[in-house]
């Protein structure tokens, strides 16, 4: 036998790992509601968001602020699209990991609900020992987060000191894959993804409490590497009133957002006057190369850790024409890389088509209407062109996308978003106002997705002196650099009054001494600190009271 023969015979006789397959799960149905903050938002663990057949629920200030969004994610394995994306299903994620070959389980109804931990399960077990159901099941086995109590990372202990990782008030954790079954909205091959899913909310009164976080995080289980990839969302904004709105986009704060058409939002869904503005804003992504890009839009290139930040906005219209409905794996995928469904670039002015552009009028640009409406300045939906001339209010669809990145076998990207709610006095004032909480929030977006430190309840009162102590929220609220706290004192006592952050670290200490009684004052100046959320605490003989502090800059 002829030596080449001999080669290919050994060849065939060595074992080789199977290519993973696509699986044959049912459709995930498990659901669970974000509810510890100002919004009630029905989570889905499919790859949508807020809708999966009615109701849809995005719910705050007496309506709906949005109707649904799914999860986008493409890329290429060798030379070959890959996608995992539906606007309104068929879904193309299922319930469940995938294992270290990349299969998805057998059966994948075992995995297929949300998990769910709140401050109250993790406070009635510390002060009273009481297991609830939520503590009992925390699926930590699938990767759901642990914080470490009894110094084994890789064990879920509770008596030895081990809890689930609660960020904010509530979170709700799934796990996903996208090799479930066959993909019959994109039409493309599976990717190979599992994804791990966490929403959480927190319980404030103010603009952290009218928003809601998100974190996914996509581990490649293909024998090979995804690259030139996207993760995006696409965006059905309904808000309150569907027929009646406008898009735009901030690159500089990562933000897609909707907003009012007028000043009053009609219809029985509607939010009547002043009409608030809802927006998306990406708060972590993955590390940018060192490509002489300013990716985070910081204004300093290559820094050390700089992160990708929005890479494209594009506003899509109804119809099978190419700036229409995506249908295909390819049309999501030229959305998130900010171009249209033919591959043409978007153009500065009216929707952004303006091709071909025999005179150069107009620069191309990967986000739709990112002028100011306030001002309405440069391009936005209230002036399209040089003589200001307004596109009518209507229903919004849109992509908003971040990448590209390549994301190697058994390798994990995190990515985190916010949805942020905001009302001011007038439908413009809203968008304005929306921007201001953005800011907040992206200045110290950290805090937001750190473990909550559980704090024991404080004590009652004593009767004598209920009625006389006080310690009033600080003035001015918003603040941009100095603000000032009063509290009175029934009895000549101990005072410590410190300033922290929302992790509970202190900042700086105000009082620490020994007072009598009466009224005081004192001031805090901010100094260089970073805008968002910090917490007054005063520490008295018998009690501690903490208030929320916002500080804009």
């Amino acid at each position: 036998m002829h030596p080449r023969y001999w080669i290919l015979l050994i060849f065939l006789l060595l074992p080789h790992a199977a290519a993973a397959q696509t699986g044959t799960c049912e459709s995930a149905l498990g659901e669970a509601y974000l509810d510890a903050g100002n919004v009630r938002a029905r989570i889905l663990n499919n790859g949508a968001l807020f809708w999966r057949g009615s109701p849809h629920v995005y719910e705050i200030g007496g309506a709906n602020a949005i109707f649904a969004s799914t999860i986008l994610v493409g890329g290429l394995i060798d030379n070959q699209l890959r996608t995992s994306a539906s606007r309104y299903g068929p879904w193309e994620f299922w319930a469940g990991p995938l294992d270290d070959e990349g299969n998805p389980p057998v059966d994948c109804k075992p995995y297929d609900q949300i998990w769910e931990i709140t401050r109250d399960d993790i406070i009635d077990f510390q002060q009273d020992s009481l297991i609830s159901n939520n503590l009992k099941s925390w699926p930590w086995q699938l990767g759901a987060p642990v914080v470490d109590g009894d110094g084994h990372p890789n064990n879920y202990n509770l008596e030895g000191g081990d809890l689930p990782e609660l960020l904010g008030d509530q979170r709700l954790w799934w796990i996903m894959n996208d090799r479930g079954n066959i993909h019959e909205s994109s039409k493309t091959t599976p990717i190979g993804l599992e994804v791990h899913a966490s929403a959480h909310a927190f319980d404030h009164p103010d603009f952290v409490g009218n928003s809601t976080f998100y974190s996914y995080t996509l581990i490649n289980k293909n024998k090979a590497p995804l690259k030139q990839a996207f993760f995006g969302m696409y965006q059905d904004f309904d808000l309150g009133y569907f027929a009646d709105d406008y898009v735009g986009s901030d690159s500089l704060l990562h933000l897609s957002y909707a907003y009012n058409g007028d000043d009053d939002d009609e219809g029985s869904r509607g939010y009547g006057k002043a009409p608030p503005a809802v927006g998306y804003t990406f708060l972590e992504t993955i590390l940018a190369p060192a490509d002489s890009v300013d990716n985070d839009r910081d204004g300093i290139i290559d820094e050390p850790d700089e992160k990708l930040g929005a890479y494209a906005f594009v506003r899509h219209y109804g119809g099978g024409t190419p700036n229409g409905d995506p249908v295909f794996g390819s049309d999501y995928y030229r959305y998130m890389q900010g171009r249209w469904k033919n591959n043409v670039a978007l153009y500065h002015g009216y929707n952004g088509w303006w091709e071909p552009d025999y005179f150069g009028l107009h620069k191309p640009t990967r986000f739709s209407f990112s002028g100011d409406p306030v001002k309405q300045a440069f391009w936005t939906k209230l002036n399209y062109d040089e003589q200001g001339s307004i596109i009518p209010p209507s229903d919004q669809s849109a992509v908003f996308s971040t990448g590209p990145f390549e994301l190697a076998p058994m390798d994990t990207v995190e990515i985190r978003f916010a949805i942020v709610w905001a009302r001011g006095s007038d439908h413009l004032d809203s968008v304005t106002e929306l921007k201001k909480d953005v800011r907040a929030i992206r200045g110290t977006a950290e805090v937001f997705y750190a473990p909550l430190q559980i704090t024991p309840k404080p004590q009652d009162l004593p009767a004598p002196v209920s009625h006389v102590l006080g310690f009033d929220q600080n003035f001015p609220n918003p603040f941009t650099q100095i603000t000032t706290l009063r509290y009175s004192l029934p009895q000549a006592m101990q005072v410590r009054l410190v300033v922290c952050d929302l992790l509970g670290r202190e900042v700086t200490i105000l009082v620490d001494a020994h007072q009598d009684a009466g009224i005081h004052t004192a001031a805090f100046d901010a100094g260089d600190l970073p805008a968002g959320v910090y917490l007054a605490r005063i520490e008295l003989d018998f009690l501690r009271f903490t208030k929320r502090m916002v500080l804009l800059k």
